[in-house]
């Protein structure tokens, strides 16, 4: 009797163990099935087309042109293939490198080094191009490298043209820039070159501002707001509010024509992208 209790019991409780682990993997053999079917992301996949995708596209562009500057294919220093520049550089910077590689023959132009490590002579290691930073319809890639064993950072600025990401400047730290190069020595003969002073219409990250001089200090008018915010030349290339409550918003820019740069702002610690709209 205990023997036919005991195999009966045994019978029992492998049924019930077998019964809960068959519908386990069924719920997750189900649930993987309706993912592919109804085209459901798993969570934690960024879907195509996303920030990821997006930030991804702009590092391969920086690093096509590298690879075909290295490769003897560079838009720079050619005067055969105006549509090679274009494949990389939005219009106005465009047509300055073309400018200055159409206009000099066999002197020296304005960009007198090498445009993607900013130097003369070169011995390039641990190079890799950055994280790319998303803002909109702008973009920031850094470029890291040591060259002759000094490390060194250059900043692509990007600006979406279309579907598609185009370079509108070459960031080198200390307010120089590869556009910087060009409008010194092409300044005025340029139909989109901006004036060289902090006025004007900017995107500033999502929303955009507009920029009026006033004696000493330069009034910001918001998009998304009203009223007027007061600004005052603090040094170098930056700009700073002086709000009520003791704190201040920056526009810092990257070289002298106010162009482009970084809007830091104090409310909530945030750097946001800069350029010139208008």
């Amino acid at each position: 009797m205990t023997v036919i209790m005991t195999a009966l019991f045994s019978a029992i409780l492998f049924a019930s163990c077998s019964f809960s682990f068959g519908t386990n993997v069924n719920a997750n053999v189900n649930a993987a099935n309706t993912n592919a079917n109804t085209g459901v992301q798993p969570e934690g996949t960024p879907a195509t087309g996303g920030g990821d995708a997006s930030a991804a596209a702009a590092e391969a562009l920086v690093a096509d042109l590298y690879k075909a500057h290295e490769g003897k294919h560079s838009p720079f220093f050619q005067t055969k293939d105006r549509a090679l520049v274009d494949k990389y550089f939005a219009k106005q910077l465009a047509d300055l490198i073309w400018k200055d590689a159409t206009s000099t023959k066999d002197e020296v132009g304005a960009i007198d080094a090498d445009p993607l490590y900013n130097a003369q002579d070169t011995d390039i290691k641990n190079f890799a191009v950055g994280k790319a930073e998303i803002n909109g319809n702008a973009a920031k890639v850094p470029v890291t490298f040591t060259n002759f064993g000094k490390k060194v950072t250059v900043t692509f600025s990007l600006t979406r043209v279309g579907d598609n990401w185009r370079i509108d400047n070459i960031l080198y730290g200390g307010g120089d820039s590869l556009l910087k190069w060009l409008k010194e020595t092409y300044s005025g003969q340029n139909e989109t070159s901006s004036s060289n002073e902090f006025d004007g219409k900017y995107q500033v990250g999502e929303t955009t501002c507009t920029v009026t001089p006033s004696k000493m200090s330069f009034d910001v008018r918001w998009a998304k707001g009203s009223g007027v915010e007061t600004y005052f030349y603090k040094d170098g290339n930056t700009f700073e509010s002086s709000n009520k409550d003791g704190s201040s918003n920056q526009f810092v820019f990257d070289d002298s024509n106010y162009n482009s740069g970084t809007f830091n702002r104090s409310s909530d610690g945030k750097s946001l992208p800069v350029r010139r709209i208008k």
